[in-house]
């Protein structure tokens, strides 16, 4: 076969990459991963640091998705191990591969095969068999060894010593071919003598001598550069590549080689370029499976049109929070494409799980923004936010939503979610979306959809815990278990509110009906005659939560910041009004007797600190009568509780006075500063460091959401009886 002359690159030209729509159902897609609507992308991994990132193009700029690995030994590789359409971390190590099929967060390696570690070998992957499952194989010199997905064993020859392997669908067809790269020059094996239409007429095809297969060849790069393969613009058929410093330089296609596309990836320190894919279009969540997008198309069209209902300002109160509100939104906006998220700004799907180490702070935070902004957005006609416009307000909100859902592990393997406060966090995130459902498209509406049936399932699964057994003795010392319990309890209704069908939708409404009655249950419960929703709680309850004065204990101290959390019950209860859903009595159940203890119980000193007297005091003051946990001057923490009471509570408790003090307290200490904030800096006045303003932001989003209830459609109490609530164990 005539070789070619190795030359440099020639002048490029600058394409935007295009990637193909996802297909709606992967299992009535054909078997050929490339004509699924997977496409490839850019990548790099480090073994020895353990960090790999992938490079999707989007409608906002390049989204990176980094996956930290353990620190290892190896050559680094991108595979797609299990067939859901994602390439994931692999490292080949003395004759070992190692995997994972996480796409998201912080996996560890598991052994997959061994085959190889003789000297000379290189490893390398592909498809082989055509069962969308990546094969595991070793170069060397010309001669390939391959063990399949399936466990069976093949060999082949192809190439030259000093040859770099390279492995691509070339022809669109089964699974993938071989090539090689040899100082700038390509050499493609086809599975035909044949030239294909599809293969410049300038590009040299030649029948291999040894078979039947055909080789093209075509000059490509530097003697220096890496080669990469991939379909990059979602032809179906894979083209060359190279990879010269942060330079990629990707072949559009083999009728006209010369024609590239250039892109600038910079990929983490000491990184060896790697080919990753995705599944679906550029407004897709670039880690998330076949499965999960198959599943959540055809959850997103069950979602049902919320009520929304406009914010009250005439409610005492109410037009502080609003003025907080929008400043704070506004500071939200500015912090995060300023500073805090300014590097990600640029970037369709943000990665928010590698933005710290403490999942609560990625996800809790941001969650607690886009619900803030798409409550302001839904229940009020503001044109524009201290500058900012309405409709990058609702980008905003947007960015933050399919940002936080596309890497829940119901749509990324290894993503986030199922775990401790989780449910609130995914309710968090599916109210804002729900409240902008109309602005979502449909890839973000799927990907919520996933979500929240996801957290509500594993909420059901898991039922209601306890602080105390029915003796009295603390299961979880010092910790009621009050507020996992309670936020818990948000998943299954936001299922149910969401919606329409669900052949879990039962399970959900039977579950919460368990958490509301066992979330602030007390020991003089256990003696009471109480039927609830047709439960008999004194015989029924397995344990209680809350004291008998309807304080919670948490941290080891009577909690008044943890008391607050009996506005779960409340939520919950809104989000079933917002869906024309009768709300169950069980939602509450003692929730009047905990809010008395911020309200009105009284706390003598001594024995209580000085000076003693109801948590609430006046001008917004709050009294904590076992010490302070989170600081001693934050009263945002209780404007959300307040603005459920004002609707829900009895008179006496005089919610609609305490809220209008502590909305005014909290509007008084943010106009201290002129960017938005609420908080002095360091600890003093809220210790809490995973995100204490855009907490502050998601009580006073939730207070004016619950105003606008307070004179909304009137409520309708479900006291029928259901024969299988469980207050022991989960559905």
């Amino acid at each position: 076969m005539k070789r070619l002359v190795t030359v440099a690159l020639s002048a490029t030209l600058v394409i935007t990459l295009v990637a193909i729509p996802a297909s709606e159902d992967s299992s009535a897609a054909p078997k050929n991963k490339q004509q699924l609507g997977i496409t490839s992308i850019p990548a790099g991994g480090n073994a020895t640091s353990g960090v790999y990132a992938t490079y999707a193009p989007g409608t906002n700029g390049t989204s990176r998705t980094r996956v930290e690995m353990p620190a290892a030994t190896g050559t680094a590789l991108l595979g797609d191990w299990n067939g859901d359409g994602v390439a994931t971390p692999g490292r080949y190590s003395e004759g070992t591969f190692w995997i994972t099929n996480s796409s998201v967060d912080s996996p560890t390696w598991q052994a997959a095969v061994t085959l190889g570690g003789q000297p000379g070998d290189i490893a390398v992957t592909g498809d082989i068999d055509g069962d969308r499952k990546d094969d595991f194989g070793i170069f060397n010199g010309g001669a390939w060894q391959w063990r399949l997905a399936t466990g069976a064993t093949t060999t082949d020859t192809f190439g030259l010593l000093g040859d770099i392997p390279v492995v691509g669908n070339w022809d669109g067809k089964g699974g993938d071919n071989l090539g090689v790269f040899r100082a700038g020059l390509w050499q493609m094996r086809f599975p035909t003598a044949k030239k294909p239409k599809f293969v410049g007429k300038k590009v040299p095809f030649a029948k291999d001598p040894n078979s039947n297969f055909g080789i093209a060849s075509i000059n490509l790069g530097l003697p220096t550069d890496i080669p990469v393969a991939g379909d990059w613009r979602g032809t179906g058929r894979a083209t060359p590549g190279v990879v010269r410093s942060s330079r990629w330089f990707l072949v559009d296609n083999l009728k006209k080689p010369k024609q590239t596309t250039t892109r600038d990836i910079d990929l983490p320190e000491g990184a060896t370029p790697l080919v990753g894919t995705r599944f679906g279009g550029i407004t897709a969540c670039p880690t998330q499976t076949i499965g999960a997008a198959s599943v959540g198309k055809r959850l997103q069209k069950t979602i049902r049109t919320p009520i929304i209902l406009a914010g009250n300002r005439a409610i005492e109160g109410n037009r502080e929070i609003a003025l907080t509100l929008e400043d704070g939104v506004a500071y939200g906006i500015r912090n995060d494409t300023g500073s805090r998220l300014a590097s990600r700004a640029g970037m369709t799907y943000y990665d928010p799980i590698s933005t710290r180490k403490t999942m609560e702070e990625s996800i809790r935070r941001n969650a607690n923004l886009a619900l803030s902004a798409a409550t302001l957005l839904s229940t009020t006609t503001l044109s524009r936010f201290d500058g900012t416009k309405r409709a990058d307000v609702v980008d905003y909100a947007r960015w933050h939503i399919r940002s936080i859902a596309c890497q829940h592990g119901a749509n990324s393997l290894g993503g986030w979610g199922n775990s401790w406060q989780s449910a609130l966090w995914s309710t968090t995130t599916a109210q804002a979306a729900w409240m902008i459902w109309a602005d979502l498209t449909t890839d973000e509406k799927a990907m919520v959809a996933n979500m929240v049936q996801a957290e509500a399932n594993t909420v059901a699964k898991r039922g209601p815990r306890y602080f105390r057994d029915r003796s009295g003795v603390e299961l979880s010392p010092g910790n009621s278990q009050s507020d996992e319990v309670s936020w818990d309890l948000l998943a299954p209704v936001m299922g149910q509110a969401m919606f329409t069908r669900n052949p879990r939708l039962r399970d959900w409404r039977d579950s919460s009906i368990a958490l509301a009655i066992a979330a602030f249950s007390r020991p003089g419960d256990l003696t009471k005659t109480t039927s609830i929703n047709g439960v008999k709680v004194a015989s029924r309850l397995p344990g209680t939560n809350a004291n008998e004065d309807g304080t919670v204990t948490n941290h080891g101290i009577m909690n008044p910041d943890y008391t607050q959390n009996v506005q779960h019950l409340w939520w919950a209860a809104t989000l079933l009004r917002a869906a024309k859903i009768p709300v169950p009595e069980a939602f509450f159940y003692n929730a009047d007797i905990v809010y008395r203890a911020l309200s009105v119980v009284n706390f003598p000193s001594p024995p209580f600190a000085a000076p003693g007297g109801t948590v609430y005091q006046p001008l917004g003051q709050i009294y904590y009568p076992m010490g302070v946990g989170w600081g001693v001057r934050r009263p945002a923490t209780f404007v959300g509780v307040d603005g459920f009471a004002n609707v829900y509570s009895a008179p006496d408790t005089k919610a609609g006075d305490f809220l209008a003090a502590h909305a005014r307290d909290t509007r008084a200490l943010q106009l201290r500063w002129s960017d938005g904030r609420i908080y002095a800096e360091g600890n003093t006045e809220d210790s809490y460091k995973l995100g204490k303003e855009e907490y502050a932001m998601q009580q006073l989003a939730l207070a004016w959401w619950a105003g606008s209830w307070k004179f909304g459609p009137k409520m309708k109490v479900d006291y029928r009886a259901y024969p299988n609530i469980r207050l022991d164990r989960g559905y």
